[in-house]
């Protein structure tokens, strides 16, 4: 009972954290946005995940690697509800 309020916890804590993610890849669409220091915060926290895949996956001028680290965190999440709440 007491593990499986953690393990939800930690879930939505996750997801959260995938929120922040989007954020911080709008942001980047946005000139000047950086010169908030919330914004900058906002930013360096989906960085911690996001800066693994930064430019590995470029296609012209547009860098589709983010979307790759979004799937891979979505399907890591999904395994997580898989593995402890089914």
């Amino acid at each position: 009972m007491i593990l499986s309020r953690i393990l939800l916890g930690i879930y939505y804590l996750l997801r959260i954290y995938l929120g922040v993610m989007f954020v911080g890849i709008i942001l980047s669409w946005i000139p000047g946005s950086m010169k908030y220091s919330f914004f900058r915060f906002i930013r360096k926290c989906s960085d911690l995940y996001l800066g693994t895949f930064r430019g590995k996956l470029v296609i012209g001028i547009f860098d589709i690697s983010s979307l790759l680290g979004i799937l891979l965190y979505e399907g890591i999440l999904d395994l997580f509800i898989l593995a402890f709440f089914r």
